[in-house]
Protein backbone atom coordinates (compact mmCIF):
# COMPACT_ATOMS: atom_id res chain seq x y z
CA UNK A 1 0.00 0.00 0.00
CA UNK A 2 2.47 2.20 0.84
CA UNK A 3 3.85 1.24 -2.38
CA UNK A 4 0.74 2.31 -4.66
CA UNK A 5 0.56 5.92 -2.34
CA UNK A 6 5.09 6.83 -3.47
CA UNK A 7 3.99 6.06 -7.05
CA UNK A 8 0.31 8.20 -7.21
CA UNK A 9 2.34 10.91 -4.85
CA UNK A 10 5.00 11.09 -7.30
CA UNK A 11 2.81 11.27 -10.78
CA UNK A 12 0.98 14.32 -8.82
CA UNK A 13 3.69 16.20 -8.26
CA UNK A 14 4.82 15.33 -11.75
CA UNK A 15 1.43 16.78 -13.08
CA UNK A 16 1.35 20.03 -10.87
CA UNK A 17 5.23 20.58 -12.16
CA UNK A 18 3.98 19.95 -15.12
CA UNK A 19 0.96 22.62 -15.08
CA UNK A 20 3.12 25.42 -13.08
CA UNK A 21 5.67 25.42 -16.26
CA UNK A 22 2.79 24.89 -18.81
CA UNK A 23 1.33 28.10 -17.10
CA UNK A 24 4.91 29.94 -16.95
CA UNK A 25 5.73 29.24 -19.87
CA UNK A 26 2.67 30.48 -22.00
CA UNK A 27 1.80 33.10 -20.04
CA UNK A 28 4.93 34.85 -18.97
CA UNK A 29 7.93 33.23 -21.09
CA UNK A 30 5.78 34.01 -24.27
CA UNK A 31 3.89 35.94 -22.83
CA UNK A 32 4.31 38.49 -26.11
CA UNK A 33 3.08 35.68 -28.43
CA UNK A 34 1.09 33.43 -26.51
CA UNK A 35 -2.42 34.00 -25.45
CA UNK A 36 -2.64 35.51 -21.92
CA UNK A 37 -4.35 33.64 -20.07
CA UNK A 38 -3.14 34.36 -16.70
CA UNK A 39 -5.43 34.21 -14.04
CA UNK A 40 -5.56 37.74 -12.82
CA UNK A 41 -5.69 38.69 -16.23
CA UNK A 42 -9.08 39.54 -18.00
CA UNK A 43 -8.62 37.28 -20.29
CA UNK A 44 -8.24 34.01 -18.83
CA UNK A 45 -10.46 30.92 -20.18
CA UNK A 46 -11.40 27.76 -18.62
CA UNK A 47 -10.79 26.54 -21.75
CA UNK A 48 -6.56 27.63 -21.44
CA UNK A 49 -6.62 26.67 -17.80
CA UNK A 50 -8.03 22.77 -18.22
CA UNK A 51 -5.69 22.44 -21.36
CA UNK A 52 -2.60 21.58 -19.34
CA UNK A 53 -4.63 18.91 -17.22
CA UNK A 54 -5.85 16.95 -20.33
CA UNK A 55 -2.38 17.47 -21.46
CA UNK A 56 -0.69 15.38 -19.38
CA UNK A 57 -3.29 12.61 -18.58
CA UNK A 58 -3.26 12.50 -22.28
CA UNK A 59 0.76 11.84 -22.20
CA UNK A 60 1.65 10.77 -18.99
CA UNK A 61 -1.05 7.85 -19.04
CA UNK A 62 -1.04 7.72 -22.48
CA UNK A 63 2.42 6.34 -22.80
CA UNK A 64 1.66 4.08 -19.27
CA UNK A 65 -1.19 2.40 -20.93
CA UNK A 66 1.21 1.72 -24.24
CA UNK A 67 3.56 0.67 -22.07
CA UNK A 68 1.30 -1.98 -20.41
CA UNK A 69 -0.63 -2.88 -22.93
CA UNK A 70 2.07 -3.78 -25.91
CA UNK A 71 4.69 -4.50 -23.55
CA UNK A 72 7.36 -1.88 -25.19
CA UNK A 73 10.45 -1.09 -24.37
CA UNK A 74 11.40 2.56 -23.29
CA UNK A 75 13.28 3.21 -26.65
CA UNK A 76 9.98 2.18 -28.90
CA UNK A 77 8.23 4.01 -26.03
CA UNK A 78 10.49 7.49 -26.95
CA UNK A 79 10.21 6.74 -30.33
CA UNK A 80 6.80 6.92 -30.11
CA UNK A 81 6.45 9.97 -27.94
CA UNK A 82 8.60 11.66 -30.82
CA UNK A 83 6.24 10.90 -33.42
CA UNK A 84 3.41 11.79 -31.54
CA UNK A 85 4.89 15.61 -31.28
CA UNK A 86 5.57 15.75 -34.82
CA UNK A 87 2.09 13.79 -35.99
CA UNK A 88 0.17 16.61 -33.40
CA UNK A 89 2.21 19.92 -34.71
CA UNK A 90 1.31 18.56 -38.69
CA UNK A 91 -2.38 17.98 -37.47
CA UNK A 92 -2.32 20.86 -36.10
CA UNK A 93 -1.06 22.87 -39.42
CA UNK A 94 -3.72 20.64 -41.39
CA UNK A 95 -6.76 21.77 -38.91
CA UNK A 96 -5.41 25.82 -39.34
CA UNK A 97 -5.49 24.86 -43.11
CA UNK A 98 -8.76 23.83 -43.72
CA UNK A 99 -9.82 26.27 -40.86
CA UNK A 100 -9.37 29.57 -42.67
CA UNK A 101 -10.09 27.79 -46.35
CA UNK A 102 -13.28 29.08 -46.16
CA UNK A 103 -12.50 32.54 -45.63
CA UNK A 104 -9.75 32.35 -48.16
CA UNK A 105 -12.10 31.24 -50.75
CA UNK A 106 -14.31 33.83 -50.42
CA UNK A 107 -11.28 36.49 -50.70
CA UNK A 108 -9.94 34.59 -53.63
CA UNK A 109 -13.60 34.71 -55.12
CA UNK A 110 -13.54 38.61 -54.62
CA UNK A 111 -10.31 39.26 -56.13
CA UNK A 112 -11.35 37.90 -59.06
CA UNK A 113 -14.45 39.21 -59.35
CA UNK A 114 -12.70 42.55 -58.90
CA UNK A 115 -9.92 41.46 -61.85
CA UNK A 116 -12.88 40.54 -63.87
CA UNK A 117 -14.77 43.50 -63.63
CA UNK A 118 -11.53 45.69 -64.64
CA UNK A 119 -10.55 43.12 -67.44
CA UNK A 120 -7.51 42.70 -65.87
CA UNK A 121 -5.76 39.34 -66.19
CA UNK A 122 -6.70 36.99 -63.19
CA UNK A 123 -3.63 36.29 -60.67
CA UNK A 124 -2.57 32.89 -59.53
CA UNK A 125 -3.77 32.15 -55.95
CA UNK A 126 -2.20 30.28 -53.99
CA UNK A 127 -2.67 29.74 -50.05
CA UNK A 128 -0.88 28.00 -47.54
CA UNK A 129 0.35 27.49 -43.90
CA UNK A 130 3.39 29.43 -43.32
CA UNK A 131 6.42 27.95 -40.82
CA UNK A 132 9.15 31.00 -41.64
CA UNK A 133 9.67 34.18 -42.87
CA UNK A 134 5.90 34.71 -43.29
CA UNK A 135 5.00 37.87 -44.52
CA UNK A 136 1.73 38.26 -42.15
CA UNK A 137 1.90 38.21 -38.60
CA UNK A 138 -1.32 35.85 -38.27
CA UNK A 139 -3.70 35.30 -41.29
CA UNK A 140 -3.38 37.86 -44.20
CA UNK A 141 -3.96 37.69 -48.07
CA UNK A 142 -1.76 39.99 -50.38
CA UNK A 143 -1.38 40.50 -53.91
CA UNK A 144 2.27 40.19 -55.45
CA UNK A 145 2.27 42.15 -58.43
CA UNK A 146 5.61 41.29 -59.95
CA UNK A 147 4.48 37.93 -59.64
CA UNK A 148 0.87 38.60 -60.86
CA UNK A 149 0.62 36.37 -57.76
CA UNK A 150 -2.40 36.74 -55.56
CA UNK A 151 -0.91 35.10 -51.67
CA UNK A 152 -2.91 34.05 -48.35
CA UNK A 153 -0.73 32.49 -46.06
CA UNK A 154 -1.33 31.77 -42.23
CA UNK A 155 1.60 32.27 -39.62
CA UNK A 156 1.74 28.78 -38.20
CA UNK A 157 3.91 29.92 -35.22
CA UNK A 158 1.41 32.67 -34.41
CA UNK A 159 -2.07 30.43 -34.70
CA UNK A 160 -0.26 28.00 -32.54
CA UNK A 161 0.98 29.54 -29.78
CA UNK A 162 -2.18 31.75 -29.24
CA UNK A 163 -4.77 28.22 -29.63
CA UNK A 164 -5.74 26.48 -26.76
CA UNK A 165 -4.10 23.59 -28.43
CA UNK A 166 -0.63 24.90 -27.44
CA UNK A 167 -0.82 24.52 -23.79
CA UNK A 168 -2.06 20.77 -24.58
CA UNK A 169 0.72 20.13 -26.25
CA UNK A 170 3.07 21.42 -24.31
CA UNK A 171 1.76 19.52 -21.02
CA UNK A 172 1.81 16.63 -23.08
CA UNK A 173 5.39 17.26 -24.34
CA UNK A 174 6.19 17.65 -20.41
CA UNK A 175 4.09 15.07 -19.70
CA UNK A 176 6.36 12.77 -22.04
CA UNK A 177 9.43 13.54 -19.93
CA UNK A 178 7.56 13.26 -16.54
CA UNK A 179 6.71 10.08 -17.54
CA UNK A 180 10.32 9.02 -18.65
CA UNK A 181 11.70 10.44 -15.21
CA UNK A 182 8.94 8.37 -13.52
CA UNK A 183 9.82 5.13 -15.33
CA UNK A 184 13.63 5.67 -14.54
CA UNK A 185 12.65 6.41 -11.13
CA UNK A 186 10.96 3.10 -10.98
CA UNK A 187 13.26 1.07 -12.51
CA UNK A 188 15.98 2.32 -9.82
CA UNK A 189 13.66 2.06 -7.06
CA UNK A 190 13.47 -1.64 -7.67
CA UNK A 191 17.48 -2.07 -8.16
Amino acid sequence: MNEKVRSYGIMIAFAVITYALVYIITNYGLHNVAYDWRFNSASVSLNYALMPIFGFIFGFFGLEYWKKTFDEKRNALLALFMLFILVSLLSFAIAVWFFYKPTVDMAFSRIADNFKRANRELPYFSYNVCFANCKSPGFGCFLLEEQNRYVCEINFWNELFRSAFFPFWLACLLAGFSFFAYDFLQKYKRA
